[in-house]
């Protein structure tokens, strides 16, 4: 039987400016991959009547997606 370490995630957001960082990315990139979803890692919201997003990145998506395991 193989023992696996189970990881916790806090489910605290993941700053776009790490994203960019792991993924070696810029910001831009990981924003517009949020907004148009083809990067699943978390969600773009805007509030109606605004243009400005707002960004949750989940630690575990991020896991899921890089391997990275994010600790604040």
């Amino acid at each position: 039987m193989i023992k696996q370490d189970i990881i916790q995630f806090s489910g605290n957001n993941v700053p776009i400016s790490e994203v960019a960082k792991i993924m070696k990315k810029d910001k831009q990139f990981v924003r517009i991959g949020i907004q148009e979803k083809w990067l699943p890692i978390g969600v773009a919201y805007r509030k109606e009547g605004s243009s400005e997003y707002s960004y949750y990145v989940s630690p575990k998506k991020l896991y899921e997606y890089t391997g990275y395991i994010y600790t604040e």
